[in-house]
């Protein structure tokens, strides 16, 4: 088989930036930007995710701005629950009041979420940089 020299070149240099940015590192959790803050003050600690499965460990909280902010963070705990089965408590850690502010929140993201769908309930905790390894970024 052929390969071109400028393909053979590419074997040779680092292949970090050839990496797609969503399979290179922990894996990634995406978040609207309106999170951004109550994430970063520890206001909201926890994410209900439908269909949309975490594990445990390292992770990147991507928040999908322009540009894109990207803070470590480590997955602590993962709990299975009905929809219904949802409490104020996890509103709360959620940045919400109550567990019907948290499910009509859900119903914005997830239009055909029903009270008998599993969702994920994952606990999070932002790293600083130099916990996680990355270079400190000043500004």
């Amino acid at each position: 088989m052929y390969v071109p020299s400028s393909a053979r070149a590419l074997d040779d240099q680092d292949p970090s930036p050839h990496q797609d940015s969503e399979t290179a590192g922990p894996p990634v959790i995406r978040f609207n930007p309106r999170y951004l803050e109550d994430v970063r003050s520890g206001v909201k600690t926890k994410t209900t995710r439908f269909r949309d499965p975490a594990q445990l460990g390292a992770a990147r909280l991507v928040f999908e701005s322009e540009p894109e902010v990207v803070l470590p963070a480590e997955v602590t705990g993962i709990r299975h629950c009905l929809v219904s089965d949802l409490t104020d408590q996890d509103a709360r850690d959620e940045g919400l009041t109550t567990v019907t502010e948290l499910r009509a929140a859900l119903k914005r993201h997830y239009p055909d979420l029903a009270g008998s769908d599993e969702v994920d309930v994952i606990t999070f905790q932002v790293n600083d940089w130099a916990d996680a390894g990355q270079p400190t970024v000043s500004e």
